[in-house]
């Protein structure tokens, strides 16, 4: 069995939940720049389905049970289930068990949740864009609306991203936070996007004490995490994962 370097969360039960937040693994993957769950611009087809059975074979898991998806930085979220293809979306939610839901990561955030008293499972790629578009609070009101989920059961977590200590953007950006920027000179602010995602999580109903947050910044984390925005065309992509356990694991 493949030995992958992760990133638990310890808000989920581990009895019943799977999850965690690839890191780079450049020890394992030297020449590729790390493990890497998508393509980006530096794998091949077959190189990215060697990492990604690398990936499974360290979780111990199959493969076919990963479920991946054509991140667009929208708010497109679907409901997944054993026979689902990727497809174009930014999140996605099962009640299945024996599928893991991959969110694709190297700089924008990704937030896993659970409803332990429906038994439903959730992940969503929360970008600058994801997050003006309030992306989990619109997956939370699907929870709600098709699950029966109440916000105040979900247990959350968001994912190592770019820091608001490093996040430079500009007004284009700058202006749909401002709760969540801060200016540095006359044409640049640090945005705080996992602050933001938090403000968002409360307001649509998730206790303080139900959030668990990574202090990991992408970019400043070269060892351990990829990172477009240090990295640029090089950078791999990490996978942030959520599965509720069956009998395949």
């Amino acid at each position: 069995m493949n030995i992958i370097d992760i990133e638990k969360p310890v808000i989920f039960p581990e009895k019943s939940i799977i999850s965690g937040v690839t890191k780079r693994n450049l020890r394992a993957f030297p020449n590729q720049g790390g493990l890497s769950l998508s393509p980006g611009k530096i794998l091949s087809k077959e190189e990215l389905a060697d990492h990604r059975k690398a990936f499974a074979e360290g979780l111990g898991i199959p493969t076919d049970i990963l479920k991946f998806q054509n991140q667009v930085h929208g708010d497109m979220i679907r409901v997944i289930t054993p026979d689902s293809k990727t497809e174009a979306s930014d999140g996605m939610i099962t009640s299945f068990k024996n599928i893991v839901l991959c969110i694709i990561i190297a700089d924008c955030a990704a937030v896993l949740m659970y409803d332990p008293k429906n038994s439903v499972i959730a992940g969503f790629h929360s970008g600058w864009r994801g997050t003006q578009l309030n992306i989990v609070g619109k997956g939370i009101n699907i929870l709600k609306d098709n699950f029966k989920s109440d916000p105040a059961d979900l247990l959350v977590y968001v994912s190592p991203c770019a820091s608001g200590e490093r996040y430079i953007v500009r007004e284009d950006v700058a202006q749909h936070f401002p709760r969540s920027v801060k200016r540095i000179n006359n044409k640049e602010y640090l945005f705080d996007n996992r602050m933001e995602i938090q403000l968002q999580l409360h307001e649509a109903g998730v206790p303080r004490s139900n959030i668990e947050v990574s202090d990991g910044c992408t970019i400043g984390g070269e060892i351990d995490y990829h990172s477009y925005r240090r990295d640029g065309e090089r950078s791999g992509r990490m996978a942030a994962f959520i599965g509720m356990k069956g009998e395949s694991f």
